[in-house]
């Protein structure tokens, strides 16, 4: 490797909000400060290549998407790499090693191949129910995966039907960053002035000289605040996706609402820009709106659905810190899960939290351990039940938060995947084999 440092390229679609830009970002300071020379790019150019992504993308979670369609994915890659391919292929250039982030970005692997030493792929999507996974995808995307050296997935479980030995795989799960604004202690009075503004829906501009990028854009869309500071409330954090289940939250809530008469609910997920976002993005919000509308008063009065404005990072993760603080529990219903870095943070700041029992949310919750599992909810079955325990039983609630917090620290930080991926692209790149 370079005798100033090795080279490391990170390769994404953004690094702007989402759960490969929150590994992405965690990880950078742990690489500088081990002597890499880290270098974070993005090949967001999508165009007309979104449907091909979306395509990609469902197919390795194994969502049914019906019958593979190669002409269209294969004309949206096209455009994708005429898009991408030159600037990616220059940044490579420096690189000791180059990491590709999930399926569109690892299409660029061949153009990269002859410019580079070394190339991984980083697959951030997922599912337990490998039958499931679309093998067509998988046969579609194998001259790219061909072209690397190493193929990271975030567990065990998620390894495809016969790539288990692989000797290229390693296993490498996403971790949190506790010295982000999103996950470290803040100051009581910190909190407590964010708070008084966040509980109503109402922006805010921060900590004192903290500067714009700290200001928090709440937009409630006419579903409003909670009823008060000290309002208990469930909690989900989540982009707008059908994946993420929150209309089965809004269903079941109902229930729960009739259990628990003062519990409120809020679903809290980031700005919506067509220009960026699938279509699907904002038919999810807009059908959560709708289901939403169509409750009882006195249950849709204790349901909001927050979006944040355009991106002030540090403000969004100052007002996730606070939420996840502040909530009774936090919970999320995902119907496919590869990780869930939004379990792991509210885990780290001591919440309650209750999993859909899926993938890799069952990976980072033990049930009745650190933290509750339920199966998907769609509205109905048991997800209001074990919502209810989280809420009222007190002995459980300081045994959860406390083995929460422990079993982040032991397991899920973000400097662990890093030191893993370090050693294993030093040991190959300086000629050790895999």
């Amino acid at each position: 490797m370079n005798p100033e440092g090795p080279r490391i390229l990170h390769v994404s679609t953004t690094d702007q909000l989402g759960g490969v830009s929150e590994v992405v970002r965690s990880e950078l300071p742990y690489l500088t400060e081990a002597g890499w020379r880290p270098r974070w790019v993005t090949a967001n150019d999508l165009g007309e290549a979104h449907d091909a992504a979306f395509v990609l993308h469902n197919g390795l979670y194994g969502v049914p998407v019906g019958d593979f369609p190669e002409d269209r994915v294969r004309a949206g890659v096209e455009q994708y790499l005429a898009a991408n391919a030159e600037a990616v292929v220059a940044a490579a250039r420096d690189a000791d090693v180059v990491v590709l982030h999930d399926p569109m970005v690892l299409t660029l692997a061949t153009a990269i191949r002859p410019v580079t030493p070394r190339i991984a792929w980083r697959c951030h999507v997922g599912s337990e129910h490998l039958d499931m996974i679309d093998q067509d995808a998988i046969s579609f995307l194998r001259p790219q995966l061909d072209a690397v050296d190493h193929l990271l997935f975030p567990h065990r479980d998620l390894i495809w039907p016969g790539w288990e030995e692989d000797p290229r795989i390693l296993v490498v799960p996403p971790g949190i960053d506790p010295r982000s604004f999103k996950n470290r202690d803040l100051t009581e009075e910190t909190y407590a002035a964010l708070w008084s503004d966040i509980h109503a829906a109402r922006s805010t501009p921060g900590p004192a000289g903290a500067g714009d990028e700290a200001r928090v854009v709440l937009e409630d869309h006419g579903t409003g605040g909670l009823r008060g500071p000290d309002s208990p409330f469930v909690l989900q954090v989540s982009r707008w996706d059908p994946l993420k289940g929150q209309l089965g939250v809004v269903r079941a809530f109902e229930h729960l609402a009739r259990q628990e008469p003062d519990v409120e609910l809020l679903l809290v997920g980031p700005h919506i820009d067509d220009r960026q976002n699938y279509p699907v993005n904002r038919e999810v919000w807009q059908e959560l709106m709708r289901a939403r509308q169509a409750m009882a008063a006195p249950v849709r009065e204790r349901v909001h659905i927050w979006r944040f404005g355009p991106l002030r990072r540090t403000g969004e993760d100052l007002a996730l810190n606070v939420l996840r603080r502040h909530a009774r529990t936090v919970v999320q219903n995902s119907v496919r899960e590869s990780f869930g870095l939004t379990v792991a943070e509210a885990m780290w700041r001591g919440a309650v939290v209750v999993g859909a029992e899926v993938d890799g949310i069952a990976e980072q919750i033990e049930h009745d351990v650190n933290g509750l599992l339920t199966p998907y909810t769609e509205g109905d079955g048991t997800w209001a039940g074990t919502v209810l325990t989280s809420l009222t039983d007190e002995a459980g609630r300081g045994r959860w938060s406390k083995a929460a917090r422990a079993t982040v620290e032991e397991r899920f930080l973000s400097r662990t995947g890093a030191f893993r991926q370090m050693a294993a692209f030093e040991d190959t790149t300086s000629g050790a084999g895999r």
